[in-house]
């Protein structure tokens, strides 16, 4: 990951933890499941647009920020963030629909479920998955930008430790 990635991934984590936001989650699943109609990767990505992406560990999340966002502080569970923004202006989001899952070394798949959570004007979608200690989990993740309707396919491998 290039330093200006990790420094920007930074930025976003600490943007997420410092604020409260309100999730939509149920506003965003009707938005996306009309527009998903276009199979991943059918369009070539726009330059203006910037895809970010992390996966880590749960405990890594102060009690206090966990708890705003419903997420349990667990060893053994994950968290993937994905954001899409503005490449020209930092922290300005885009309104994408999420989806994705992921597998283990075994083939054991997981399925993902984002929610929406907005503070003002950034955008993340966040999902929580569990694993086994040391355990390799792929992830395969579909982003659509809802203005252009491109799409983006992500797909990292990661491996993960009790927190």
């Amino acid at each position: 990951m290039s330093a200006r990635k990790w420094e920007r991934g930074i930025f976003l984590l600490i943007a997420l933890f410092a604020t409260v936001a309100c999730s939509e989650t149920a506003m965003q699943s009707a938005k996306c499941d009309s527009r998903l109609g276009v199979p991943a990767g059918d369009q070539a990505a726009a330059p203006e647009h910037e895809v970010d992406y992390k996966a880590f560990n749960s405990t890594f999340l102060r009690p206090e920020v966990a708890k705003l966002y419903g997420i349990d502080r667990d060893e053994k569970l994950g968290v993937v963030m994905v954001s899409v923004y503005e490449k020209d202006a930092l922290g300005v989001g885009v309104e994408a629909c999420v989806s994705g899952g992921a597998k283990n070394l075994l083939g054991q798949a997981k399925g993902l479920n984002f929610d929406e959570i907005r503070e003002g004007q950034a955008i993340y979608h966040i999902s929580t998955f569990r694993f086994s200690p040391e355990e390799h989990i792929t992830f395969e993740v579909d982003v659509e930008i809802a203005a252009t309707g491109e799409t983006h396919e992500l797909k990292w491998k990661q491996q993960f430790w009790k927190g």
